[in-house]
């Protein structure tokens, strides 16, 4: 069952910062069906993602998103934001 992931970053340009380092366009994760983030009045990223499973999910958090946040130097900031919530997903139209 696909999972909704509903995450966020402080600001733009600690999110390109992390994007930077993933390349989800040229080297799509497994699993990923969609990625998208939306930049909020505040100035703080909402990025939704929806993924074909939990374990994709979690190997794609292991695999790149962890290393992408220390490559990025933002480990430290990442790591104290509010935790990512993830769902099952009852209804997915793409």
């Amino acid at each position: 069952m696909a999972v909704v992931q509903v995450s966020s970053a402080p600001s733009r340009e600690l999110y390109d910062a992390v994007v930077g380092h993933l390349d989800l366009e040229g080297n799509r994760p497994a699993g990923m069906l969609l990625h998208s983030a939306a930049e909020l009045p505040s100035g703080e990223i909402q990025i939704v993602d929806v993924y074909e499973s939990t374990d994709a999910l979690q190997a794609f958090g292991q695999s790149r998103l962890f290393p992408a946040f220390a490559a990025a130097g933002v480990a430290d900031i990442a790591m104290a934001g509010d935790r990512p919530v993830a769902r099952e997903a009852f209804h997915v139209v793409m």
